[in-house]
């Protein structure tokens, strides 16, 4: 074990080690208490590649179930966090992104909490916007999970589970939706059996709802709104009572206005107070403008877009429109998220095993061009567009037969190096100016002379295992290996001419690769888990465990090989048990480790005894915590169920570079460390991570209300509690979310027979103002992106 995990391990806070404490003893004493009748519903999971009960796996698993997702209003991963004690989602344009235990949060070259599709990797985080249709339940894992499943899983992972075609009957359902915003969403499946070994199972959604965000410059360009469309088609086929497979396919298209690349809202610059001719991002204020401010009576202020406008004139766009869902940007977004997905599954029971085939291809593209300047000056735009396609397999042999020794073994190849897989970040502008955008219209961009374009991808193979083996009739011993091989490669393209007229066009720029060569790198790697669970009596299991987790590094440019990978050491003791008569299910699990190796801002001495600011992969974060969950059953009408995070996840050894904050070439306010090229940055050793709160704490309660032969009524109840958390890298102070209460309630009538249900929604009946993401863009200007404000609607449904 790293020396530095067990330094920790001995020198636990004693608020964590009195709540891991207080958890455990509480949960043994009401267990011995009472008689467990599992009264309440039994949860099966497949996060250990095997059919288990939820209170039988031995690590921080949660399951919420399709009805619940309904039930809690959850649409999509954006909403997830309610139901997932410790989980925060953070947007990055269309690129959300998942935290858990610290993993996330800063300084990995892939996915460090990747989601998962019927147990299929999704490459890109975009991929994870498709909506919750038709879910059979979403298992998230907390901690790394390497031995089971083929990549990444650095702090975790969310497996979206869909339902499958029905062998038995013919069954159908709709639900049709309406709310503020002008929301429309219709949404159904049916499920056809074609004789007796053969079914058909088709899922289709189609939503539109106005901006949350409204652009009084351009009414066509609000932003935040939705305009969805999702179809699924799966055959199944049974062969025979041991053998089945399942094919599918799935389409998903977004073409809303979305959000911007960064975040949408310009809030200012930050200044100093004595001094308001320096930025200072530590304690400064916030001065509201978007454009520069020269030549005014009480002297010019750094920071500001010259096309924005100059304060001092009077220029109408100089200065930020009211409102944090308003903005009055002049560019119409182009934007277009596209998905189409093919799946198999086989499944096959032989000789007390299961082998077990997933394979999928994905062929994903996005395109996202948007205002630059933040302004209603026809000047700049910018955007990204991508190409992902990607096909992978896992194959596993899961034990079967009644033995003391169970086993998992798999084999797992993932590859998206394909040759159309290109990417870039894009520049161009609306108008003509004197630095070679001779022609530009709004009608016709002239794009940048320096954009490039990059393809490139990685193939990955991993083999992997775990066996349990039961020592006695209540202790269970666990190891586990994964061993994976990543073969990375990367090329750029030649910047664009510099002749205007051959970039002008409204089409995306064209690049050319001649005389580029490709960059490879490769590394191998071995994960392990090592665990043990005791079943102190029928209610009650204790569980330890330790593992590790991978992400290859990036490809070095000039020795041609991989970077160092980030690498995580990850300790976990938990309990779970079954208390009150069956009536109450309560989890605990108390965690900490060891994240290295992340992306971090390093000085290197270039040779001539000048060192210049680069990064370098180095940084590392120090996770700990205790997470507690549960459902109570009270009585047969009152429900509760729960779920509260205690994180104190923080930076060990982490530099942030400063970036846009150095302005005409002064920097700011507040920097630790300064380069010979004027560029800063902050040392964030000892400070909390990012998008994780040390608190967080969910309660819903559901009341039913049996109305006879006239159905039921069940008010339900959410409160979420939030203790605030840093939504930047850097520790700014505009980057400060402070502590929130976010209620969402709803009203649902199910008939007598079950089969119709009406609901009343309102999320965040509170109407809290939400910071999901705080960037700093060019010339020290701040944006942030918010959650959506109040919302609510009424959603009717027939059988679904």
């Amino acid at each position: 074990m790293n020396k530095n995990i067990y330094k920790k391990f001995i020198s636990k806070r004693s608020i964590l080690a009195l709540a891991v404490a207080n958890a455990f003893t509480a949960q043994v004493a009401i267990a011995e208490e009472v008689d467990s009748d599992e009264a309440i519903e039994t949860i099966t999971v497949t996060s250990a590649k095997r059919v288990q009960n939820i209170q039988e796996v031995p690590i921080a698993v949660t399951s919420v179930s399709g009805d619940d997702l309904v039930d809690m209003q959850i649409n999509d991963i954006l909403s997830l966090e309610k139901a997932v004690p410790g989980l925060t989602v953070a947007s990055f344009g269309n690129n959300p992104q998942a935290i858990l235990r610290g993993a996330g949060a800063a300084g990995t070259t892939d996915i460090a909490v990747p989601i998962y599709h019927n147990g299929m990797y999704l490459p890109s985080s975009g991929q994870a916007l498709a909506g919750y249709i038709d879910i059979e339940r979403v298992e998230v894992l907390r901690g790394p999970q390497g031995t089971l499943f083929g990549r990444n899983t650095f702090g975790g992972l969310i497996n979206v589970i869909t339902k499958k075609p029905d062998l038995e009957d013919f069954d159908f359902g709709v639900a049709v939706t309406g709310g503020d915003y002008d929301l429309q969403k219709l949404e159904g499946f049916v499920n056809v059996p074609l004789g007796e070994n053969v079914a058909f199972r088709l899922t289709a959604a189609d939503e539109q709802r106005d901006p949350y965000v409204e652009n009084v410059n351009n009414k066509k360009a609000g932003l935040k709104d939705s305009d969805y469309s999702y179809v699924r088609a799966q055959v199944l086929f049974q062969i025979s009572d041991d053998l089945s497979v399942n094919v599918g396919t799935s389409y998903w298209e977004d073409t809303a206005n979305g959000n911007l690349n960064w975040a949408y809202k310009s809030i200012g610059v930050p200044l100093d107070k004595d001094d308001p001719t320096r930025i200072n991002p530590i304690d400064g204020f916030i001065d509201p403008r978007m454009g520069t401010y020269t030549g005014c009576a009480d002297g010019d202020r750094p920071g500001g877009r010259s096309q924005a406008g100059n304060i001092c004139n009077g220029d109408e766009y100089a200065d930020i429109v009211g409102g944090d869902y308003t903005i009055d940007y002049d560019y119409t977004p182009d934007r277009k998220l596209e998905e189409t997905a093919y799946y198999l599954n086989v499944s096959w029971d032989f000789a007390g095993h299961n082998l077990n085939v997933n394979a999928a291809k994905f062929e994903y593209e996005s395109k996202n061009i948007m205002d630059a300047e933040f302004s209603g000056n026809p000047a700049w735009i910018d955007g990204t567009y991508g190409t992902r396609n990607s096909h992978q397999v896992d194959l596993t042999i899961t034990s079967t037969h009644d033995s003391a020794f169970q086993y998992v073994l798999g084999a797992y190849l993932f590859d998206d190096t394909d040759s159309d897989n290109k990417s870039a970040y894009i520049f161009g502008s609306l108008e003509e100016s004197w630095y070679g955008y001779a022609g530009a219209t709004p009608e016709t961009p002239s794009w940048a002379y320096w954009n490039s374009e990059g393809y490139g991808g990685t193939k990955s193979t991993a083999l992997y295992g775990q066996a349990t083996y039961s020592l006695t009739d209540k202790l269970n011993l666990t190891a586990g290996i994964r061993y994976t091989e990543d073969e990375r490669e990367w090329t750029s393209s030649n910047t664009l001419p510099w002749d205007a007229s051959q970039r002008l066009g409204p089409d995306l720029p064209t690049f050319d690769y001649t005389d580029r060569e490709k960059t490879f790198g490769d590394d191998e790697h071995t994960d392990y888990r090592i665990g043990a669970d005791y079943q102190l009596n029928d209610d009650v299991m204790v569980y330890t465990s330790f593992s590790t987790a991978y992400i290859a590094g990036a490809v070095d440019n000039v020795t041609h090989k991989l970077l160092d990978p980030q690498e995580n050491e990850a300790f976990e003791l938990g309990v779970k048990s079954t208390l009150l008569d069956g009536s109450l299910r309560l989890n605990s699990a108390y965690f900490f480790g060891k994240q290295e190796g992340l992306t971090t801002t390093a000085f290197i001495d270039k040779g001539d005894g000048v060192a210049v600011a680069t990064q370098i992969p180095g940084g590392s974060i120090d996770s700990e915590g205790i997470e507690l969950e549960g459902f109570w059953d009270v009585t047969d009408s009152l429900v509760i169920d729960f779920g509260i995070s205690l994180d104190m996840s923080e930076y060990d050894e982490f530099n942030v570079s400063t970036g846009n904050l150095v302005v005409g070439g002064v920097q700011p306010i507040g920097v630790d460390e300064v380069d010979a090229d004027g560029n800063g940055v902050f040392v964030m050793d000892g400070k909390n991570t990012p998008y994780t709160p040390d608190t967080t704490i969910g309660v819903g309660i559901a009341y039913t209300f049996d109305l006879g032969d006239m159905g039921t009524l069940v008010p339900y109840v959410h409160t979420y509690y939030n203790s605030g958390y840093e939504t930047n890298r850097a520790p700014v102070f505009f980057g400060e979310q402070d502590s929130y209460t976010k209620i969402d309630w709803s009203l649902t009538w199910r008939s007598a027979e079950g089969d119709w249900s009406a609901k009343f929604w309102m999320n965040n009946a509170s109407d809290e103002l939400i910071t999901t993401y705080t960037e700093i863009l060019s010339r020290a200007r701040v944006a942030k992106d918010y959650a959506a404000p109040r919302t609510w609607g009424l959603r009717v449904a027939y059988n679904f």
